[in-house]
């Protein structure tokens, strides 16, 4: 970059004026290269809505449920061709919120690869039919009205998961309706926790469950999970009105 004051004092104020503009745009060139490269724009986010890992989340306490790994697996295994296989990504029918915590996360490479997963339960079919299995009486245990919940299995096979997120609870709501009651969401071990399984909700790291084991993420709460193991992990999530 050549030295403005020299310039100045041999060739006067033209020159001056064309060395501030390519100093302008050098700098400008930086700005753009600096927006494009920088990876803080999640944890900006996470800022600008005082959500702190230092604020502990007190996690309610695990309920044990009664449910048959074997009858749930075979059943998402029979129900092959209503998979629905999907990866975390923006869609436009997710609100703001939702969008720009996707957005931040593809900038920080999350893609197809490594948050893939196959579901069942957004037919209405299987959401009976999980419903069936799961039972009344663990729906009881939950607080849950079996009738207004949205039930779901994934399958995440090693080397995927689901990154950090807070669900708004959408589609349950455009289904169920949105009349101001609490709305929750329950995590539900189906396999055994085993090699690189985790969940984490706010600043709770949670392994060694069993099968049945359900852990509530209320909305609102960021949360994550994730298979970095040997062995396919298998979960439900229920999510429905607040018994209160």
């Amino acid at each position: 970059m050549l030295n403005c004051d020299n310039i100045c004092a041999n060739y006067g104020d033209d020159i001056c004026k064309a060395c501030l503009e390519a100093a302008e745009k050098e700098k400008n060139e930086d700005t753009m290269k600096d927006l494009f490269e920088y990876k803080g724009y999640y944890q900006d986010f996470l800022d600008s809505i005082n959500v702190d890992l230092k604020n502990h989340f007190e996690l309610a306490d695990k309920i044990s449920l009664n449910i048959s790994e074997d009858m749930l697996v075979h059943y998402f295994n029979k129900q092959a061709e209503s998979y629905k296989k999907k990866h975390y990504q923006p869609r436009p029918f997710h609100p703001a919120s939702d969008m720009l915590q996707a957005v931040c996360l593809q900038e920080m490479g999350y893609c197809e690869q490594n948050t893939k997963e196959r579901s069942i339960g957004l037919a209405e079919i299987d959401n009976v039919g999980l419903k069936r299995l799961i039972g009344n009486d663990n729906f009881k245990k939950l607080g849950l009205d079996p009738a207004t919940c949205a039930v779901r299995m994934l399958e995440y096979t090693p080397g995927t998961g689901i990154p950090l997120h807070t669900d708004s609870f959408g589609l349950f709501k455009n289904k169920y309706g949105d009349d101001n009651r609490l709305v929750t969401r329950y995590f539900i071990a189906v396999s055994s926790w085993d090699w690189g399984h985790m969940l984490q909700v706010h600043d709770n790291v949670i392994t060694h469950w069993s099968v049945g084991d359900a852990y509530e993420i209320p909305e609102g709460i960021f949360h994550l999970s994730s298979n970095f193991g040997i062995a396919n992990k298998y979960t439900l999530t229920v999510t429905g009105f607040v018994d209160e």
